[in-house]
């Protein structure tokens, strides 16, 4: 992991070689396959007011979005609604290149929408799309297995002036012991999946009801945080490698170091995403 004061922020080959000895037994994009097939109108526009909420920004038009590691789409389809003059849907599982697609088909057009195979660890490709105003990636770097190299490359993509949304997960005192659980629910064949899932639900539910809360009420309200569901996120948190994550204060640092300015900050104390919102230091972005 990254640590302050460290010049040498990675050793990119010997992270390549630690996570390529993971075995990885679920794809991020067949669970947004799933995720997909229960999509509505409604959850769309909870996912667009979400994104309103957080960033002050209600239209998008004289931008241009580049979505890193798009995933179901949904992000790419809200920047197509607010009138980006062009957005760029990159991810490296097909399985996602395929969701995007067909949601781009459903809701969409694609005068203004490229959708594009490619790692955010592969600076040659970044390099031939351009620079974007506005570059987002939600809850991605930090399962390319060089979390911090594949920051490094998406700064990059961000041109003078631009805007850089992104997610990562909080660094808690449980991460080490999370990522023991991933790699023990990746050696599991996948026809056992649905029981972990399910076990791990109910120890959630159990969680909620002890603290006389609703776990409807939790569902409900999950879905109401950018328009997600609870139960694919579980498979996503249960199954999803490799698994990196930072304190707040790491990131920032190393965004302010390379002349980004912090300009919206949505931290969580446990497991789950810390989400930020930065611009270039040249032309600080408004958000309202």
């Amino acid at each position: 992991m990254w640590q302050d004061g460290t010049s040498e922020l990675w050793s990119s080959n010997r992270e390549a070689e630690l996570f390529s000895r993971e075995r990885i037994n679920f794809s991020f994009g067949r669970n947004w396959q799933k995720y997909l097939l229960g999509l509505t109108e409604a959850t769309v526009q909870q996912a667009e007011k979400s994104f309103v909420a957080f960033t002050g920004i209600s239209n998008l038009q004289s931008d241009t979005f580049l979505d890193m590691g798009c995933g179901s789409g949904v992000s790419s389809l809200l920047a197509y609604r607010l009138g980006a003059k062009r957005v760029v849907s990159i991810d490296i599982d097909p399985n996602s290149i395929e969701c995007v697609t067909a949601l781009r088909t459903r809701f969409a057009d694609s005068r203004r929408w490229d959708i594009l195979k490619g790692s955010a660890l592969d600076r040659e490709f970044l390099a031939s799309l351009g620079r974007f105003s506005y570059v987002y990636s939600w809850g991605v770097l930090h399962h390319t297995g060089s979390m911090w190299r594949a920051v490094e490359n998406v700064i990059d993509c961000v041109e003078p002036g631009g805007k850089l949304h992104i997610a990562l997960y909080n660094e808690h005192k449980n991460s080490a012991k999370w990522l023991a659980v991933k790699r023990i629910c990746n050696r599991f064949p996948r026809t056992v999946f649905p029981v972990l899932k399910a076990s791990y639900g109910m120890f959630v539910c159990a969680r909620l009801v002890s603290r006389f809360q609703s776990p409807f009420a939790f569902a409900r309200q999950y879905r109401e945080n950018r328009g997600m569901s609870f139960w694919r996120d579980i498979e996503d948190w249960l199954g999803g490698l490799p698994y990196e994550y930072c304190r707040p204060q790491q990131l920032i640092d190393f965004l302010s170091e390379r002349g980004l300015v912090l300009v919206k900050l949505r931290t969580t104390n446990a497991v789950g995403c810390n989400e930020f919102l930065l611009s270039s230091e040249r032309n600080p972005a408004k958000t309202s």
